[in-house]
């Protein structure tokens, strides 16, 4: 059979491999504290599920692209009281199976594998799929590094890259660094884009996961050449149902809704009948906050009590945390995984050296279990710390 080579170079995401390696450890019997995967294990709120349990139809038909009105409706709501957007529910919203198939996709829309101007700009660390996606849709990935705080700033980007650049992928606030742009920066970032006819897509599916100051939305900034992405995966806990938003850019939409006619992702009626609920409803977002906070609590007061640095972060559920006597990301997390600490390498997302010495912690596990891993990897680092001692003697 032949096949298309990017399937092979690309088969292992590096999530299968950490989860390989877990698999492993806990064959062997050893109480595994998971910080590896972002896959919160709150309940799904069970409004959402009688929702979704409710509008399962005796017939049933094929869902549109577009979605139903009651679904864009929530969003348009949401998108205005959040942010202060107002959007055209029926031009300016389109439904997503989660975020993931459609950061997969949106090259497709504007790239030309043909054509010398088929740059995609992302930020580096980052998550995957923005590389992934630009490779199969044939364009030139160009991940940018971020600052040594880890930020990210588009507006540096020479002329002889913007001039090649047909997409650009904003994650604010960002995974895995936690970093969220200011308005005024994107303000900036689409200023620049729009000089230069870049599309600016910001994956947004971590504004409602904040600590203090809400994130902003890049559509607060301006609509027109823009758009967003939106997921319930991490905001209502709603990673297996697989649904989310994109918005902004009226003439975007309409060109994406031509596109995702073809693969036919299109998100079910039940599905999105309780995601209209999910968005219609803010109160359960702020009760996960309060549990993301605590357990970010028990991490952040650990990490100080090592001595251990990581970002200051202004939202999602990570901490990036740098290594510990200068050990890269990787041989860190397989020394916390043979004591049952699961954490992922900083190389997992990056494609340059710059995360090299990092691990991202997702708070993933209880409130409980952060306090019982906190106590398992205080021992895994006094052993560090002996064997280095004994290799230094």
């Amino acid at each position: 059979m032949r096949k298309n080579p990017l399937v092979d170079q690309l088969a292992t995401y590096p999530q299968v491999a950490l989860d390989r390696r877990k698999a492993e450890v806990k064959a062997a019997g050893l109480t595994l504290y998971d910080f590896g995967t972002g896959d919160p294990r709150e309940p799904t709120p069970n409004f959402i599920r009688e929702g979704v349990k409710n509008a399962y139809p005796e017939i049933s038909q094929y869902p549109t692209v577009r979605g139903d009105a009651g679904f864009r409706a929530a969003v348009a709501s949401f998108m205005r009281e959040r942010f202060g957007v107002n959007l055209d529910p029926d031009t300016q919203i389109l439904p997503t199976s989660g975020a993931k198939e459609a950061i997969f996709h949106m090259p497709l829309m504007v790239i030309d594998p043909n054509a010398q101007d088929r740059i995609v700009v992302f930020p580096d660390p980052g998550y995957p799929g923005y590389r992934r996606g630009t490779l199969f849709a044939g364009g030139q990935p160009y991940p940018q590094s971020m600052s040594n705080t880890f930020r990210h700033e588009p507006w540096t980007l020479s002329p002889q890259v913007l001039a090649k650049c047909r997409l650009m992928w904003l994650n604010s606030p960002h995974n895995p660094c936690g970093t969220a742009m200011s308005i005024e920066e994107l303000k900036k970032t689409l200023e620049v884009c729009r000089e230069n006819d870049i599309l600016l897509v910001n994956d947004e599916c971590y504004a409602d996961i904040y600590h203090a100051e809400k994130p902003h939305s890049l559509l607060e900034a301006g609509v027109e050449g823009a758009l967003v992405l939106h997921s319930l995966s991490k905001r209502s806990g709603m990673t297996g149902y697989r649904s989310g938003f994109v918005a902004g850019d009226a003439d975007a939409i309409a060109q994406l809704a031509r596109l995702r006619v073809n693969p036919g992702l299109v998100p079910t009626a039940p599905i999105n009948a309780g995601a209209a609920l999910a968005w219609a409803n803010h109160e359960h977002a702020a009760k996960r906050r309060e549990t993301f906070a605590k357990k970010r609590t028990v991490l952040e007061e650990f990490l100080v009590d090592e001595d251990l640095a990581f970002i200051q972060s202004d939202a999602t559920f990570y901490l990036w945390v740098q290594c510990p006597g200068g050990l890269d990301g990787e041989t860190y997390a397989l020394w916390l995984l043979n004591h049952g600490i699961v954490v992922a390498p900083g190389a997992f997302f990056a494609i340059g050296d710059s995360a090299q010495h990092y691990v991202r912690i997702a708070l993933v596990p209880s409130y409980e279990e952060c306090k019982e891993a906190v106590a398992a990897w205080r021992l895994a680092h006094n052993e560090l710390r002996e064997a280095v001692e004994k290799w230094r003697s």
